[in-house]
């Protein structure tokens, strides 16, 4: 049987600051346009194109995923676009009062949460799945994706920092709205307190906090985690964010 696309019911808000701007930011999740995807909308500015959340307007990766389409962007997309694919979300619209989504607690929790609110609905038209029909690897700098055939999305992850908080981390996460609600909608952003002065002399981390990202020091963390192997976790929802950016739903 063919699904059918999806897209919010109602309504919901979600109100913070943004992670490398620290300046105040509102989304509101609202039902999208059938066929149109995920599509963000800045209401701060007057005449804004609006942006779809496609590769193709990817504008910027450097510590966050941003999109752009002519003087309109948004930047930090990733963890509200994978609370997006877990809840299975074809066509949303997603309306911005500010330049960068609100980090929250530097989770997806808020966004899934949002959506859950929200309530989801079946759309006209048919989802756009991408399947793989031989294995391939495609290699970045230190990182390697291998990719597969799958009935499923399947996400495994390994991380390795040599930092005695991180080291070698692996997870292993089928992607659907139950197991990221257990599994990885909580887990949290994280950064190396030896980075920082670097990163805010490049305009970035303004509004970074306890509050909201896990802080490695020189010899440990600042604050408790969530699960001992929260830095796989939270990788692993911004790497099934960005792959949101294909414009489908994904099953490899």
């Amino acid at each position: 049987m063919t699904p059918a696309r999806r897209t919010v019911a109602g309504s919901a808000t979600v109100k913070g600051i943004g992670l490398h701007s620290g300046k105040k930011t509102t989304v509101t999740l609202r039902a999208g346009e059938p066929g149109r995807g995920v599509v963000f909308r800045r209401t701060d500015v007057a005449d804004q194109e609006e942006i779809p959340a496609t590769i193709d307007h990817v504008s910027d990766g450097d510590r966050a995923t941003s999109l752009a389409n002519g003087t309109s962007e948004v930047r930090t997309v990733e963890h509200i676009l994978a609370a997006v694919a877990a809840h299975g979300v074809d066509d949303l619209l997603v309306e911005l009062k500010g330049s960068e989504i609100p980090i929250g607690d530097g989770s997806a929790q808020p966004f899934f949460d949002a959506i859950a609110k929200a309530g989801v609905s079946e759309t006209p038209g048919t989802p756009k799945i991408y399947r793989v029909r031989a294995p391939f690897v495609v290699k970045e700098g230190e990182a390697t994706y291998t990719v597969s055939p799958a009935e499923s999305l399947r996400l495994t992850v390994t991380v390795e920092w040599e930092h005695a908080s991180i080291g070698r981390q692996s997870g292993c996460y089928d992607i659907d709205r139950d197991s990221f609600a257990t599994s990885l909608a909580g887990a949290r952003t994280f950064g190396f307190q030896a980075e920082a002065e670097d990163l805010r002399s490049r305009g970035l981390i303004k509004g970074v906090s306890e509050a909201n990202t896990i802080v490695l020091t020189e010899t440990g963390i600042i604050g408790d985690l969530r699960w001992p192997d929260e830095f796989v976790r939270h990788k692993t929802v911004d790497l099934l964010g960005d792959l949101t950016l294909l414009g489908g739903r994904v099953r490899a």
